[in-house]
């Protein structure tokens, strides 16, 4: 870095093993090189890596719409209670009047000297959100598919805390069944059983009927299975996301194709680059606000992550 153009193999940089202890298993005595370790708190992370994204086609509601107040600064001023002196700007003030008189240091505080800040109270409208994550907890789901799943939707939910003020969050997972269960039950779960995904799209759509109307919510919906689902469910599974997207801001759907030792499904005669037929009938959907993508290693999560996300909205929308 910083030395120009390289090409693979070039050498960057080689240490001196002489008395070094360089990996030679030998006691050095002289000193090593110092490295420094910096620890990044999750949150600032999650803000770093989310930052530019959002729900799309997210509209106003104005039925609903949630005005919150916050305080901004905004002005600076040389009255004021001492609650509010900025202390930098007011260091600044003196040791520019130290300067001026030829005497470059902070010192001899006077009143002149002293800035205080001024606060403005700031209304913001924040658009209602309802976000459904589901998740299939089948058999054919493994462990490792199941690890995905739940990275996703931990950073799903990470995103939501982070963006909005005015979110709901429901999580519902399923088999032949489907529940709503609540959030530390949702990532902890390990079942078994076949597999109905139109289980979880009939509970979903009931409960956005129930309790986030369109006229009074932004709703969305996303899903995430390895497409190992019962054959004469498919088409049922299609009618319901058609139906979904009526209600929906938008439906998203992920298809695990995880390899890994305890799964055979998808991966005889190179099906692992096919859709599964549930993700084949869901092609059939041509609305631009049903979006799929497939995972085949955990890398790719960020990626999906962008996808679902990162959405060009409607002209008007907000």
């Amino acid at each position: 870095m910083g030395q120009g153009a390289g090409k693979p193999g070039d050498m960057l940089g080689q240490r001196n093993g002489n008395g070094q202890g360089a990996g030679d298993g030998l006691a050095g005595d002289q000193p090593g090189e110092h490295m420094y370790e910096v620890e990044v708190p999750l949150e600032d992370l999650a803000t770093m890596m989310l930052e530019d994204m959002a729900l799309p086609w997210l509209e106003a509601k104005p039925e609903r719409q949630v005005t919150t107040t916050s305080h901004r600064f905004t002005d600076v001023r040389r009255r004021g209670s001492l609650a509010n002196l900025d202390k930098r700007r007011t260091l600044l003030e003196n040791l520019k009047r130290n300067a001026a008189r030829g005497v470059a240091e902070v010192g001899h505080l006077r009143d002149e000297d002293l800035r205080y800040k001024v606060w403005d109270n700031h209304e913001e409208k924040h658009a209602n959100a309802a976000v459904y994550m589901l998740m299939d907890v089948s058999g054919s789901m493994t462990t490792s598919k199941k690890y995905i799943a739940k990275s996703f939707y931990f950073w799903m939910v990470r995103f939501l805390r982070l963006k909005y003020q005015r979110v709901e969050m429901i999580f519902i997972a399923h088999d032949t069944e489907a529940k709503v269960v609540p959030e530390q039950d949702f990532f902890a779960l390990s079942q078994g059983g076949g597999t109905r995904c139109s289980s979880a799209y009939q509970v979903a759509l009931a409960y956005i009927l129930q309790y986030h109307p369109a006229e009074r919510w932004n709703t969305y919906l996303f899903h995430f299975s390895d497409g190992d689902n019962l054959p004469d469910d498919n088409a049922v599974c299609k009618a319901l996301v058609e139906t979904l997207l009526t209600y929906c801001r938008m439906v998203g759907y992920g298809e695990i194709r995880y390899r890994d030792e305890a799964s055979f499904y998808g991966w005889i005669g190179g099906a692992a680059s096919t859709p599964s037929s549930l993700q084949y009938a869901l092609q059939g959907i041509t609305h631009p606000r049903l979006l799929s993508a497939t995972l085949k290693h955990k890398e790719e999560l960020y990626q999906v992550l962008q996808k679902f996300l990162q959405v060009p909205r409607d002209e008007g929308d907000v």
